[in-house]
């Protein structure tokens, strides 16, 4: 299976140099996240924009500003949340070896279909709701992916499927040799909070709609 295991948010940085599909930073989901995001997701919502590593802090405060009621502001949980999306960031600039990446939160996964990114990397962390859904290779049908089949006949063996844990980080290789992902069925019929972080120039030069996939 091509998988890297990582120990640690900084050890995770190493994948990028692998030949593995699948970066995982396993981690427990932190007390109090469950009554914070269930007040954050009584609407639903979509932020996206640059995150400059200079400044990421402050760069993430002006986005989530537009959707982090001023009640939940003042929860302690708040600057725990944004202190993790912080430090997630800057990992994944220094692995992308760029000052600056997209950001894209939001309660919407729209991905039905098993597909692999059209980016060379893609970070996805679950905050709330289920996580990303994989099928490793020996258990998905690539033939019948790349004939656009259903996702049916793209499973061969569905006792193999995955799912990304909350609050665990991920770093999808896009690509043809990516692994096999989608938005799991709980998050299409329901709000869930995803964040996905993807180096910025390629998306800026690209025109691939699967590259915006909402995995």
């Amino acid at each position: 299976m091509s998988i890297f295991r990582a120990n640690s948010l900084q050890s995770l940085i190493e994948f990028s140099e692998s030949t593995l599909q699948l970066g995982i930073f396993e981690r427990k989901q932190p007390e109090g996240s469950d009554t914070f995001f269930k007040n954050l997701m009584k609407k639903d919502f979509e932020i996206k924009g640059s995150v400059d590593l200079t400044n990421v802090r402050h760069d993430l405060s002006k986005l989530l500003i537009k959707i982090i009621d001023p009640s939940l502001r003042v929860n302690e949980f708040y600057n725990y949340w944004l202190s993790d999306m912080e430090e997630v960031c800057k990992t994944f600039c220094y692995m992308e070896s760029t000052n600056s990446l997209s950001f894209w939160l939001g309660t919407k996964r729209g991905c039905r279909r098993y597909h692999v990114d059209n980016v060379p990397k893609r970070l996805l962390v679950t905050y709330a709701g289920q996580g990303t859904e994989w099928i490793p290779n020996n258990a998905a049908d690539r033939h019948a992916y790349e004939a656009g089949e259903p996702n049916n006949n793209i499973i061969r063996n569905k006792n193999e499927l995955n799912f990304i844990d909350r609050w665990s980080i991920a770093i999808f290789k896009g690509g043809s040799d990516g692994i096999l992902h989608r938005t799991p069925d709980s998050a299409l019929n329901g709000p869930s909070i995803l964040m996905r972080l993807d180096h910025p120039e390629f998306l800026k030069n690209t025109s691939s709609a699967e590259t915006f996939e909402l995995n």
